[in-house]
């Protein structure tokens, strides 16, 4: 979901927003009001987004990079008999 900084007032959800207040919308109600004006996207890159999202955004888990197989071709090794 898309994290806007308002730039006018507006209520979403019965409750009243202040501009330069931040929420996180669905993508659709997002593009809306930066077209019309009443909003700013705040970008993940952003670093004037709020702290809350900077946390969630760090919170994202993403798998450990894969380790490379130890290559025992060049082993000199000898095996058992």
């Amino acid at each position: 979901m898309p994290l806007v900084e308002l730039l006018k007032p507006h209520t979403h959800a019965g409750r009243d927003y202040h501009p330069r207040e931040r929420i996180e919308l669905d993508t659709a109600l997002a593009n809306w009001l930066v077209e019309a004006g009443v909003a700013r996207q705040i970008w993940l890159s952003d670093p004037d987004r709020s702290h809350q999202a900077r946390r969630r955004a760090a919170s994202i888990s993403t798998p450990p990079p894969a380790t490379p197989l130890r290559s025992t071709s060049n082993s000199t090794e000898e095996s058992p008999s």
